[in-house]
């Protein structure tokens, strides 16, 4: 794991946090994406939406692809989940 990544979850063991704070972790849009992916994919984080209900895997790609609508990523959130907080704490 890269250290944008483990930088992401230590920054989630605080609380949660919108995609749009988490993105500046990153160097590029593109490192976000695939960052943020491989967290979701091993089940370190959560993916939430403004309600705080999980996203479905289906949706991950289209919310976290850099595309002119990035400000629909301040709609989402990350939660750590116990598995993330292992991986730092």
């Amino acid at each position: 794991m890269y250290a944008p990544e483990l930088e992401t979850l230590d920054q989630l063991l605080g609380s949660d946090m919108p995609l749009t704070v988490i993105a500046k972790l990153y160097a590029s849009a593109e490192a976000f994406c695939k960052g943020v992916l491989g967290l979701l994919s091993c089940g370190d984080v959560l993916l939430l939406d403004a309600d705080g209900n999980p996203v479905p895997t289906w949706r991950w790609r289209e919310i976290l692809a850099p595309s002119p609508e990035a400000e629909q990523l301040g709609h989402f959130q990350l939660r750590v989940t116990p598995q993330g907080a292992k991986k730092v704490g």
